[in-house]
């Protein structure tokens, strides 16, 4: 059985349904700013560029890039997921390659000019230590100078419980998840019911996120390796504010690790 497939994936009862349930998700402007943020970096994606997306999924941003000439490798823990991404991609007859690898726990040539993980994939990293060597395993797949692209949820995201939130009524996929957010470790708890009444299936998962402030982030960047960091708000190219949900940062990666 390929790793992460069974129980200890969180996403494996819901890969065959994560597309129809993500349908409104803008994934071509998400593509887009991914662009603005590297050119205002001054390290833009071009056409042949190669790039490293972190927690692919189904390979929703992967598609984008590779539509727009950039040559992508996506990498995700969850197999199931992408089960479905290999079966879109020949679908569509796009050549992006998948590796199914933890992020704490991959290792890859320095090849890549950029590298991204968006739709807060990170948080669910709930060890800052993990954390830490996921950020260093992305270095080392960069080439010097690459870009690292990616968002985060932050704390006062987690803080006012925006996980908990419940499907319109009549969808395909119906939903209801309830967050719990613990203070002292800075997780949040979120339990997931679904209902797929064409599928006639009902079940539950549960997913964990933990908040880090700016300046862990910071941190733990600079000390796996990155340099040049700048924070945005989402989907703006202005700074984040303490009201911010949701913060993207762009970050260069150094020629050593920060030893200080």
């Amino acid at each position: 059985m390929p790793r992460h497939r069974a129980a200890g994936d969180p996403f494996a009862r819901i890969a065959p349904y994560y597309d129809q349930l993500m349908a409104n998700v803008p994934y071509d402007l998400w593509a887009d700013y991914l662009f603005q943020l590297a050119e205002l970096a001054g390290r833009p994606m071009l056409p042949g560029s190669r790039v490293l997306d972190l927690a692919t999924g189904t390979g929703s941003v992967a598609f984008e890039l590779a539509k727009r000439g950039c040559l992508v490798v996506g990498v995700d823990r969850s197999c199931a997921m992408l089960d479905q991404a290999r079966r879109r991609a020949r679908d569509a007859g796009l050549a992006v390659e998948f590796l199914c690898h933890d992020l704490a726990d991959f290792s890859l040539p320095a090849e890549f000019s950029h590298a991204v993980c968006l739709y807060d994939s990170l948080n669910y990293i709930t060890e800052a230590d993990r954390l830490k060597q996921a950020f260093a395993n992305t270095r080392a797949a960069l080439v010097p100078g690459g870009l690292f692209i990616f968002d985060v949820n932050t704390v006062r995201a987690l803080e006012e419980e925006l996980f908990t939130q419940t499907s319109r009524q009549g969808a395909p996929i119906q939903y209801r998840w309830t967050s719990r957010y613990d203070p002292a470790t800075r997780v949040s708890r979120i339990r997931m019911r679904f209902t797929i009444p064409a599928a006639r299936q009902r079940f539950s998962i549960v997913h964990e996120q933990r908040a880090y402030t700016d300046e862990e982030i910071r941190s733990l960047l600079r000390q796996a390796g990155f340099r040049r960091i700048s924070a945005y708000e989402a989907y703006r190219l202005t700074s984040p504010t303490p009201d911010s949900d949701r913060v993207f940062y762009v970050a260069e990666r150094a020629d050593a690790p920060d030893q200080s």
